[in-house]
């Protein structure tokens, strides 16, 4: 499952300015796609067998599964 979090709190702020100003009409839909690739990205959601699979593959905690789970870009 993916889904998509803000790349950062800065990120957040403009991007949520942006929307108001898109829901009030003052930014059109194209711009603000652009807006959503600048300041989102996607997130890899993984199921409780993934994260005990890469567990036991890493020899690891769960909060180490976790952060190495984050530190991997292909999921």
């Amino acid at each position: 499952m993916e889904e998509r979090q803000y790349r950062s709190d800065a990120f957040a702020a403009i991007h949520e300015t942006m929307k108001a100003l898109q829901d009030i009409g003052a930014l059109n839909k194209t711009t603000m796609e652009e807006f959503d690739e600048m300041c989102l990205e996607s997130v890899t959601i993984s199921t409780g067998e993934e994260i005990l699979a890469l567990r036991k593959q890493e020899k690891v905690s769960l909060k180490e599964a976790i952060k190495l789970k984050f530190r991997r870009k292909d999921g």
